[in-house]
């Protein structure tokens, strides 16, 4: 850990998905954060949940390192009153948690030949850029076999790490081709200073990249013309070359 990068995930259990996060600290074992957080709960809601700190070490290249966790009971607390506490940190195996999720509607209309992807909304993002925090937008690509005949993107969300974008793309695909299509949302940290910074992706159609993608593609063909909204893990490239290798009929 000489060289560590640390910053704290925080929510509070049972629910995980409304987290909050600090700034990364460069190299530091010993970071000093002074960042404060509000969750909007009832008082005696908050007597019943339980504080979850997750301390992690941030690796652009890679999963992220969970450094240790602490866990509290919040009716131990004085709410009211507030105070500073030192706590220990417990050891663990977990990783982190992941890329992040992605929200996409898909529908598409037979007669006139056209496939709709709604870009809606992500959430708890990877942090790729440890220093300007997080800028993300959606690529999407229509891929028919392996050509992409098509890109598209929505605008950038700056700051955030659960950007909401509500965008709406349409492709022309004819229904002879819609065998042979593939949709990619790739989802990108845009970088001022140099290249964008990738975050992570969700195949479907021919190519796909999980079962979730298996899914909402054949909701979608049973559908035709009415929206399917369905929320997909974001994966990483290789990860997606795995799942599409095992699903292939001669794997």
């Amino acid at each position: 850990m000489a060289h560590s990068n640390p910053y704290v995930k925080i929510c509070l259990l049972p629910d995980q998905k409304e987290s909050r996060q600090t700034t990364v600290k460069r190299k530091t074992q010993q970071p000093e954060f002074e960042e404060q957080f509000v969750f909007h709960v009832p008082f005696q809601e908050a007597e019943r949940r339980m504080l979850y700190l997750s301390v992690q070490d941030f690796d652009k290249f890679s999963r992220h390192c969970v450094i240790g966790q602490h866990t509290e009971t919040l009716s131990g607390l004085n709410l009211i009153k507030g105070g500073h506490y030192w706590k220990p940190l417990l050891p663990t195996t977990q990783s982190f948690p992941g890329r992040g999720e992605l929200l996409l509607s898909l529908n598409y209309l037979p007669s006139a030949g056209r496939l709709n992807c709604d870009v809606i909304k992500a959430r708890q993002l990877l942090q790729t850029d440890i220093v300007a925090g997080s800028d993300p937008y959606v690529r999407t690509q229509l891929v028919i076999d392996e050509k992409v005949m098509k890109t598209k993107k929505t605008t950038t969300k700056k700051n955030t790490l659960d950007p909401v974008f509500n965008e709406s793309f349409s492709f022309n695909v004819a229904p002879s081709s819609l065998k042979s299509v593939s949709v990619i949302a790739s989802v990108w940290d845009y970088n001022s200073k140099g290249k964008d910074n990738f975050v992570g992706q969700v195949i479907m159609g021919k190519h796909l990249s999980g079962s979730s993608e298996v899914t909402h593609w054949t909701r979608m063909l049973e559908s035709q013309r009415s929206p399917v909204a369905q929320w997909h893990t974001i994966k990483t490239r290789e990860e997606c070359d795995k799942v599409y290798a095992s699903l292939k009929p001669n794997s």
